[in-house]
């Protein structure tokens, strides 16, 4: 009767961590790996909620009247192996944009903004503050939805 109870408990309690994994959104791979993603999961679900929610709402696009403009920097691909910034983004769908494909900085306390190429797009990132202002937000109202 131990046994089973013992049995019981283990599969219960493989359940329960397993219902409080955090998907990965397939969008997170054109940056890191599948291991480095799963070794996040197992030790830190948060921080894949953050990135999660980051792909969708760290940013905005916006339409600029003048695509040549020099006064930001322009849009680089990422280079996955490297980390580093590779070529320059030069066709642009809005439609399909996974940010994690791009090399682009957070500033602390300032919104960066990148030219996209001659697109007419920028793309222009919230500070590092008003990102965790607004997933704080998310998460708030997201658990009281649950």
């Amino acid at each position: 009767m131990k046994k089973i109870i013992l049995l019981l408990s283990l599969i219960l309690m493989g359940i329960g961590a397993f219902s409080q994994t955090v998907p990965i959104d397939c969008r997170l791979y054109a940056k890191y790996s599948e291991e480095d993603l799963l070794a996040i999961q197992r030790t830190n679900p948060a921080d894949i909620e953050y990135m999660n929610w980051f792909v969708d709402n760290a940013f905005v696009i916006k339409e600029t009247n003048n695509p040549e403009s020099t006064r930001f920097p322009k849009l680089r691909y990422l280079d996955k192996e490297t980390k580093m910034a590779g070529a320059e983004v030069t066709e642009f769908n809005p439609e399909n944009f996974n940010v994690m494909e791009y090399s682009f900085k957070i500033s602390e306390q300032t919104s960066n903004v990148y030219v996209v190429g001659k697109t007419g797009y920028l793309l222009v990132f919230y500070s590092g503050k008003d990102l965790t202002k607004l997933f704080n937000e998310y998460r708030r109202t997201h658990n009281e939805n649950q």
